[in-house]
């Protein structure tokens, strides 16, 4: 199938599966951050590998939606299944237990899953729900830096935007 097509493939299953999710910070369309991840590997990170860019824009679709691993297979193939089940979480656990699962398995994943990892992180600390409490916030930060340093090497250029829009939120 050709990266155009792969694209497309992708979009149209993650704006269908996400159709109806909201961000928790401000309501906005899920497919919104989705885009934005997709958006930072290719604007910051500088990569245009189709199977990485569809991961990005599905990295989410196995733990929040209903779509099957094989559906997923038969949409995109083999390695854009692979890279999504790399960054899905293990939604049977608790979410102290899927951090420490994270912050565990994490450093033997590949290079694309860091690389798609630290753009949704970029993502997720510019949009903190404005409910949170000072600790939780805290205790999410702590997390997101530990994971943030993980992923590091596997683009220091959205490392760097990781840091620049968490030092923006603090200022906040």
């Amino acid at each position: 199938m050709s990266s155009h097509k792969l694209l497309i493939k992708s979009l149209e299953l993650a704006s269908k599966n996400h159709a109806q999710q909201k961000r928790k910070s401000d309501g906005s369309p899920y497919i919104n951050h989705l885009i934005e991840v997709t958006a930072l590997i290719t604007d910051i990170a500088e990569i245009d590998d189709a199977d990485e860019l569809s991961a990005a824009i599905l990295h989410d679709i196995l733990e929040d939606t209903d779509v099957t691993r094989d559906e997923l297979y038969k949409t995109c193939g083999n390695r854009v299944l692979e890279l999504v089940e790399a960054l899905s979480d293990d939604k049977s656990l608790s979410l102290e237990e899927r951090r420490k699962e994270t912050l565990r398995v994490l450093p033997n994943k590949p290079t694309a899953v860091k690389r798609i990892k630290l753009a949704d992180l970029c993502s997720n600390v510019s949009a903190i729900p404005a409910g949170w409490s000072l600790e939780r916030q805290a205790e999410y930060f702590q997390w997101l830096d530990q994971v943030a340093e993980i992923c590091k090497a596997s683009s220091l250029a959205l490392h760097n935007e990781y840091l620049r829009r968490r030092a923006v939120h603090i200022a906040e």
